[in-house]
């Protein structure tokens, strides 16, 4: 909406409400903080330091540069050139061919502000505190720390002229982690001049005993013509950071990662290695199965692992995938994955990757596949013919939900009153006039004589039963199972079973419990004897007699003949 007048464009009322809940101004540009790519703050990038007793120094230096009003590139520039002096080879013919390469940038008096010495990419470091967080989330520019790019380089061989590339270097730390590599044999490019700029500046450094000219051009890479290929292409492509609408891509998505990655892959030579830098997402969110469908159909995964960490400002956290090209297409084959720091964590089968219609890159190890497998291969029924409903969305609950109870207004549960077959007592309340709400359900879902009701941001499957014809806030998904054989109740004993929040972790893996993976949950044909006897044990759960769990279990154990040791 930037730069459009509301007042001339055609929005529905519940959109008008969010904007005003927002904040925006009269130019539709959301000024709240929840729009990051606005933002003008910066963050630290606290993960990019390799000393943090330097933090002070370096906000000293940053503040200080700011506040003269200094040009970023011209800061980066100054500092360069000053570490290239410090070095001895500033007046070296190539290093002077070099920078005068260059765009116009003038040198600073910076020598009064002292930096540190012991940081892996000073450079890169500095570029990055300067940086607002609205520019690093539109960019996606966020710098791999060191021993992420150690971890991902290391055991490369450069012995027979291999060659290394990456298509979004920023300021080169996979680059200066590489070992046993000459310049000749190391390439780079990204669409930033400044990141380009201290790529070039940290190569000169890396190989100050050397004369070259560093191979890191500035360029869109997925709109920049390259004839080579390269034996490893390793990088931490942008994430989000550009909506793309390519109808020629075999990875049909829009997130930009997966266009770097199909480019890069169609660059990479035969026997060679790629390796990104992806958000740990990738391994089971909707949005990303073509992406998976493409690593599964076209490449040679090789190995995955999990990093323990987030970068300043994101909350994802961040895996790699290496992959080759593909051999063979051994269904049967097993992907190694790590936890950063770690030995191997599982030999997993790429079986597990097919589990699912979303192709979730389950890492589960082959008793747990076995395990799955079985209790898949029972399935009868689904959920896909039940009914499914929202909560209520009220567009104000600051206004519209209220602590305590006042005339005409009743009692409405959040996800924080459900429990495991019961609800906690209500503590909101409200006036249920559908027309004051953003978006309602059929009221005959709302007041069904019995429902089922789970958390919808939850590890485990919550559900819970009412037959009080209450309401319930979007935090609050509601279902009403139709399945064959079954009792209302006795679909509550399987989803609430230890058996069930095994398998949905195992396959999905998500903090949200999503209506498109209940839909996959394996319901088996039972007996009219099992049906009545799990619908009693229910009955004696929610007369109080929670010992009746264990029995549910039990028995659902035996129905997917698994024992209960999972």
């Amino acid at each position: 909406m930037k730069g459009k007048d509301i007042s001339k464009t055609t929005i529905s009322e519940a959109t008008s409400r969010n904007w005003e809940r927002l904040h925006s101004n009269s130019s539709g540009r959301l000024m709240s903080r929840a729009n990051k790519q606005l933002s003008t703050k910066t963050i630290l990038p606290l993960e990019y330091f390799s000393n943090k007793e330097n933090i002070a120094d370096i906000q000293r230096f940053v503040n200080y540069c700011k506040e003269k009003n200094y040009a970023v590139a011209d800061v980066i520039y100054t500092v360069g050139v000053n570490l290239l002096k410090k070095a001895g080879i500033f007046e070296n013919e190539h290093v002077v061919s070099t920078l005068s390469s260059l765009k116009a940038l003038k040198t600073l008096e910076l020598s009064q502000i002292p930096l540190p010495s012991d940081e892996f990419d000073i450079l890169g470091l500095l570029y990055q505190c300067f940086l607002e967080e609205g520019e690093k989330n539109r960019k996606g520019s966020y710098y791999t720390p060191l021993e992420v790019a150690h971890n991902m380089t290391k055991g490369l061989d450069f012995s027979k002229n291999q060659t290394f590339f990456d298509p979004c270097c920023g300021s080169g730390a996979f680059i200066l982690a590489l070992e046993g590599a000459s310049p000749s044999q190391v390439f780079g490019c990204d669409n930033d001049p400044v990141a380009v700029m201290i790529a070039k500046i940290n190569l000169l450094l890396k190989y100050k005993s050397e004369v070259f000219k560093p191979q890191i051009i500035e360029c869109n890479y997925l709109k920049y013509y390259f004839k080579n290929k390269f034996s490893y292409i390793i990088s931490n492509p942008p994430w989000g950071a550009v909506v793309f609408d390519d109808k020629n891509n075999p990875i049909p998505t829009k997130e930009s990662f997966s266009f770097f990655f199909e480019k890069a892959f169609s660059q990479l030579e035969d026997g060679g290695t790629i390796r990104f830098l992806l958000p740990e997402s990738i391994l089971n969110v909707k949005t990303h199965r073509s992406f998976r469908k493409f690593l599964l159909e076209s490449t040679d995964i090789q190995s995955i692992t999990r990093y323990p960490g987030t970068f300043a400002g994101v909350q994802t956290r961040y895996i790699d995938i290496e992959c080759g090209r593909r051999n063979s297409r051994d269904a049967a084959r097993h992907v190694p994955t790590f936890d950063f720091g770690s030995s191997i964590i599982n030999d997993v089968s790429l079986q597990s990757f097919h589990l699912t219609n979303n192709l979730n890159f389950n890492l589960l190890s082959d008793s747990d596949l076995e395990k799955v497998q079985k209790i898949l291969a029972k399935k009868k029924y689904t959920l896909k013919d039940s009914i499914w409903a929202l909560g209520v969305i009220t567009g104000d609950n600051k206004n519209k939900v209220k602590i305590k109870r006042g005339r005409g207004m009743e009692p409405i549960y959040t996800g924080k009153e459900i429990e495991a077959y019961t609800l906690k007592k209500p503590s909101k309340y409200i006036k249920y006039e559908r027309a004051d709400f953003q978006q309602v359900a059929k009221d005959e879902i709302y007041r069904a004589d019995e429902k089922l009701v789970y958390k919808f941001i939850s590890k485990n499957l919550v559900f819970a039963y009412d037959d009080s014809k209450s309401l319930f806030l979007n935090s609050a998904n509601i279902l009403i199972p139709k399945i064959p054989g079954m009792s209302i109740k006795t679909v509550l004993a399987f989803l609430n079973s230890e058996l069930f929040k095994y398998l949905y972790k195992s396959l999905f893996g998500e903090i949200k419990i999503l209506k498109g993976n209940l839909l996959e949950l394996p319901f088996p044909e039972i007996s009219p004897e099992i049906d009545k006897k799990l619908t009693e044990l229910v009955d004696e759960i929610l007369k109080g007699n929670k010992e009746a769990v264990n029995d549910i279990d039990d028995l659902i154990y035996s129905i997917f003949s698994i024992t209960n040791n999972l």
